[in-house]
């Protein structure tokens, strides 16, 4: 269970960063994604909630970054080897999510 909730918190801090990064608060990222609420927002960043595939990919849309961004630890170093290899299992991730996705319909 601690896993699982280190993984809401590393994505929440990041989220956060992204929104405070980009001078957005919670009510106008809520709206810009078309949340009925800014308080999706508030328990994302507080690792209280989690994201739905949808969110996440409305939120890779809006800040213009890969899915892994928000999964990165941090305070730790990334090489831009490992940062390369990283977006290559994302990339690899997201055509079995597709095809995954199209058998399921």
């Amino acid at each position: 269970m601690d896993k699982i909730l280190d993984v809401k918190k590393i994505f929440g801090h990041n989220l956060k960063n992204l929104r405070e990064d980009r001078n957005l608060t919670q009510e106008q990222l809520a709206e810009a994604l078309n949340l009925q609420t800014y308080q999706t927002i508030n328990r994302i960043e507080n690792g209280k909630s989690f994201v739905t595939s949808s969110l996440l990919e409305k939120m890779c849309k809006f800040f213009n970054v890969e899915s892994y961004v928000f999964f990165l630890k941090p305070n730790q170093t990334y090489t831009s080897d490992s940062l390369d290899k990283i977006s290559q299992i994302n990339s690899k991730l997201d055509k079995i999510y597709n095809i995954v996705s199209k058998i399921n319909k």
